[in-house]
């Protein structure tokens, strides 16, 4: 009470029970006094969890040796499901360009509007499929690699494109097996 007290002679503009909130809150009180804005507080650190003794491994993939593995991972993973289709159904291909079905066998349906206005190559539309799987291959691993942050990320973006590649290869075995049927 004393302080406020002081507080009070020291401002006499100032009423009794505004000078008990300043003295509560001094950095106010300063402001109003000096006319100066305080500096902002010291910003407040984040808490980190305990590692409970294992050593934290932060996954960075920059650089063109990690970013080749993350390519050549991704090839690894897309490639058995097309290559086992062919070994599986090699008995259904009528011509060789059969084979390119199991790299896009999603990717033909939208394909096959171009073949209403007219006629499209056969190596055209291979080339279209082959074009689709390894962007899909690629590009996830060239522009994601720096926001994966974790093993986790990588086997998710791994994961999606092997189901990806398994989709185009089931699809691809369906359209040739439903054209001997």
């Amino acid at each position: 009470s004393r302080a406020a007290d002081a507080v009070v002679a020291a401002l006499p503009w100032k009423r009794p029970r505004d000078a008990a909130v300043d003295v509560a809150r001094p950095c106010a009180a300063r402001w109003r006094v000096s006319g100066t804005i305080p500096p902002p507080p010291p910003p407040i650190e984040p808490v980190v969890a305990a590692d409970h003794g294992r050593r934290s491994r932060v996954l960075t993939i920059e650089g063109p040796s990690r970013t080749l593995a993350l390519c050549l991972a991704s090839f690894a993973v897309m490639a058995p499901w097309p290559l086992l289709g062919m070994l599986l159904l090699r008995s259904q291909f009528e011509s060789s360009a059969d084979a390119f079905l199991f790299f896009g066998g999603i990717t033909l349906f939208p394909l096959l509007i171009l073949a209403l206005f007219g006629s499209v190559s056969e190596d055209v539309l291979i080339a279209i499929l082959m074009l689709v799987w390894f962007a899909a291959a690629l590009i996830p691993s060239l522009w994601i690699r720096r926001r994966i942050g974790s093993w986790r990320g990588v086997a998710g973006l791994l994961g999606a494109q092997a189901l990806f590649s398994l989709a185009q290869a089931v699809m691809g075995a369906l359209l040739l097996i439903g054209r001997s049927v």
